[in-house]
């Protein structure tokens, strides 16, 4: 019975990640951009979730990102950073860590930059 639970987390634990990725590509193959503000962090060993929001035309959305790993610190809140987000369903986002947003002119060199060559994840 032990083996069965632990083969069922296991597989659990895969196909969350297939989801995730399955996600990620609908986001980064369609995207847009905007600037994410991370306004909280939880941590559940070995998972840290940040919370984030972002604005489009007005409407504020509110998403959330889990990293799995240990030794991970919730210095990012408070901070901004660059949201890619689905432009067909601007709900479905990510935002990239890679990308620490400083000021509105680096966010616009961003931009121009992504034109040739995107973020990746």
């Amino acid at each position: 019975m032990k083996r069965i639970v632990i083969i069922s987390l296991i597989l659990l634990g895969l196909s969350s990640c297939t989801k995730d990725k399955e996600l990620l590509d609908e986001i980064y193959n369609e995207p847009g951009y905007a600037i994410g503000t991370v306004s909280s962090s939880v941590s559940v060993v070995p998972n840290y979730r940040y919370n984030y929001e972002y604005t489009i035309s007005n409407t504020v959305y509110k998403s959330n990102k889990t990293i799995r790993g240990i030794g991970i610190n919730d210095d990012k809140v408070g901070r901004r950073f660059l949201v890619v987000y689905k432009l067909s369903d601007p709900a479905k986002s990510d935002i990239n860590f890679k990308y620490l947003i400083t000021s509105e002119q680096y966010f616009l060199d961003l931009l121009e930059q992504f034109k040739t060559k995107p973020p990746k994840r």
